[in-house]
């Protein structure tokens, strides 16, 4: 008689882990969807940083060039880092000063400051040297339609992630947007593909040579481009401090962004 009841225990034991077991399973699909949708989000979010850094680099350059006044001219630059640093050449102090007023209307500097202006003799007449640094602010993002679903919306930005192109395509397209600038390519180098979460980048190191108007040109036409291209970093330096007529040389250090 007392096997019974123990029967009977064991299995109503067997029934309740049983009907634990079979509860979580009901449960597993529909969590897994709000993860599929804060994977789209978060993608969505990153390209659209990336695009928001594209045109940082050329109006930095723009408003470097726009704001200069008569007979003040700039013999080196360098964008790096959110920072910019400037050396030029201009006709006296008030020339300089003028062209530090002006910088402070400027959309993508802040914290402007003069580092030194100095007298040089160049060809029996006096300049003043001047070298000046500022903080680049940063780009504003653009976001995609928001009354899209996140898989269009995804759809719309990757739109400026094409497909890979092989490395003689990406020449010809750069030197073609450097000669409509009017600039001469003296260096074209593509890095290795380095593979991240949500796209592919492909960095690129340019060397072009041209006037400073032409620079700019080259780099809002990047920016412009239907690939999504951002420059992390350019340089240019006069090839003669001396010669107000001088070409500079620049380097840009650039990436492309692959769809994954």
């Amino acid at each position: 008689m007392s096997r019974v009841p123990s029967f009977l225990t064991g299995l109503c034991v067997c029934l309740l882990l049983a009907a634990c077991n079979s509860g979580p399973s009901s449960s597993a699909s529909p969590s897994s969807k709000p993860d599929e949708a804060a994977i789209l989000e978060r993608k969505v979010e990153h390209i659209e940083g990336l695009l928001a850094q594209r045109g940082v680099a050329a109006t930095v350059l723009d408003d470097l060039i726009s704001a200069l006044p008569d007979r003040v001219r700039l013999t080196e630059a360098a964008y790096d880092s959110g920072k910019v640093r400037v050396k030029g050449a201009a006709p006296s102090n008030n020339s300089v000063a003028d062209y530090l007023s002006r910088l402070e209307g400027s959309p993508s500097l802040t914290n402007i400051a003069l580092r030194s202006s100095a007298v040089k003799i160049v060809r029996g007449r006096e300049l003043q040297e001047f070298a000046l640094e500022a903080v680049v602010r940063p780009g504003e993002a653009v976001p995609a339609p928001s009354g899209l679903p996140l898989s269009e919306r995804l759809e719309e930005l990757e739109k400026t992630l094409p497909a890979r192109q092989d490395s003689s395509e990406t020449l010809r397209d750069l030197q073609r947007l450097a000669l409509a600038a009017g600039l001469e390519m003296t260096k074209f180098a593509p890095g290795a593909e380095i593979p991240a979460e949500f796209v592919a980048e492909l960095p690129v190191a340019i060397e072009v040579s041209g006037e400073p108007a032409e620079l700019n040109r080259y780099l809002a036409s990047l920016a412009e481009h239907p690939r999504l291209w951002v420059v992390d970093k350019f340089s240019f330096k006069a090839v003669s401090a001396d010669d107000p007529r001088s070409a500079v040389r620049a380097s840009i250090a650039a990436r492309t962004y692959l769809a994954r």
